[in-house]
């Protein structure tokens, strides 16, 4: 299995999000420019594959005050998700040794 989960997010939902992670400073993963490109292929490390998607929809508000901006947030969100459960692609969080 690789590690890197791949997701091609639509230039404008990629922009937002890449706005919203600049503006909270995030020091982990910043997409890629989406240039003149119809879809940006963002490139993810699996160990943060949960970890940006939290942090994208708790800091959504940043998109702007258009629903529209906050829903393309969500947009990407729900694809990484979905990309995540479709190629099994997600975080080691280790063996669960709760109630063990």
């Amino acid at each position: 299995m690789t590690d890197v989960l791949r997701v091609a997010i639509s230039r404008s939902r990629s922009e937002v999000a890449r706005l919203v992670l600049e503006r909270i400073a995030w020091r982990g993963y910043i997409p890629p420019e989406a240039g003149d490109a119809e879809e940006v292929v963002w490139h993810l490390p699996a160990d943060q594959v949960d970890l940006i998607r939290s942090v994208l929809r708790r800091n959504r508000r940043l998109a702007g005050d258009a629903p529209a901006d906050r829903s393309a947030i969500d947009d990407v969100c729900d694809s990484i998700a979905a990309e995540s459960h479709r190629t099994g692609i997600r975080p080691d969080y280790g063996p669960n040794t709760f109630g063990a």
